[in-house]
């Protein structure tokens, strides 16, 4: 069904105020010669308020190590906002507000069904590509995807493809059908330069709402990238494949069980990296060799009790050790 500018532009009207802009800050220490410096590093993102008492939607990229989040509205108005869970295999995350806030002229958007909509369709974009506030792109819902590498028993991760431009600064913004729902979460685009070439991706909104409102969560406050092949070998790592911690957040469920990240930039086989922090070889016995490990490592850990010590395997420093932690600590 094709929409007349007018009716996007009431659209837009109506939806707008529902979409922030979210200014992340967070801290990593560098080392020079035998010395530790701290490097404060800012980025930013988009999110949707989805509920009166402040819960916005947003992608899990966008904070996962923050130290500082704070919530933007297209009034001005900024409010700090603490991370309550997020799922980095899907990307997507959910963030609320801190204490009460002025819902006033905002909107609280309706989460619509994602299932819903048919490949063709009218779709839209709010968000802050490259902190441009409040922009919107149209397009149609070019397919969809199921990884079944990301996906499991319980739930099908579904990714929503579109050609609306979606650019460095969208990430975490809602997509809206023609009704002014939100049907999904913009989280990436597939580019050969590094520029919008007209694919992009959210999760779907049935997605999203199934891991962030139906599931139990963490926020792990964790940057980590696996390791294979030349790279896992020039680490050391005593396996195929491993996972490196990067960055944490001091608020985060990584950092609280006693996990380091890393502190040297190096690059090596062509991949940027920050090492010298822990290199996690398994969780509970599970290791990074299988592609559907944090399916895996999620559903193991739902299997414990409260007070059970949950063992994690690190290589730390070139020796091979165990943390042990209980689920109610994280």
């Amino acid at each position: 069904m094709m929409v007349n500018a007018q009716n996007l532009s009431e659209l837009y009207d109506e939806v707008s105020s529902s979409v922030v802009v979210i200014n992340i800050l967070s801290v990593e220490p560098r080392k020079t010669d035998n010395n530790f410096t701290l490097v404060a590093k800012v980025s930013q993102g988009s999110g949707v308020l989805i509920s009166e008492d402040g819960l916005i939607w947003t992608a899990a990229h966008v904070l996962q190590s923050a130290e500082v989040v704070q919530v933007e509205f297209f009034d001005g108005e900024i409010y700090e906002a603490n991370v309550l869970s997020s799922n980095p295999l899907a990307d997507v995350a959910l963030i609320k507000i801190n204490g009460k806030f002025k819902l006033k002229d905002k909107k609280v958007v309706k989460i619509g069904n994602s299932d819903t909509l048919k490949i063709g369709e009218d779709i839209f974009v709010l968000g802050a590509p490259f902190g441009l506030k409040q922009s919107l792109s149209k397009g149609i819902l070019s397919g969809r995807h199921k990884p079944e590498s990301l996906s499991n028993g319980f739930v099908k991760i579904e990714f929503l493809q579109t050609d609306a431009a979606i650019n460095h600064g969208n990430s975490g913004g809602p997509m809206f059908n023609m009704q002014g729902e939100v049907i999904g979460i913009t989280n990436s685009i597939y580019s050969t330069s590094g520029g919008f070439n007209g694919i992009g991706f959210a999760i779907s909104s049935n997605t999203a709402k199934k891991l962030l409102m139906d599931e139990p969560n963490i926020w792990t406050g964790m940057n980590s990238i696996l390791l294979t092949g030349n790279v896992a070998k020039a680490l050391n790592v005593p396996q195929k494949s491993g996972l490196l911690i990067l960055t944490l957040s001091s608020k985060g469920t990584a950092y609280k069980i006693g996990l380091r990240g890393g502190s040297i930039e190096a690059t090596i086989d062509g991949v940027d990296l920050l090492i010298g922090g822990d290199i996690i070889l398994n969780f509970a016995g599970i290791d990074f060799s299988q592609p559907n490990f944090q399916n895996l490592i999620k559903k193991k850990l739902e299997a414990y009790n409260k007070n059970d010590k949950i063992p994690l395997t690190i290589l730390r420093n070139g020796k091979i050790g165990v943390v042990e932690f209980k689920k109610d600590k994280i």
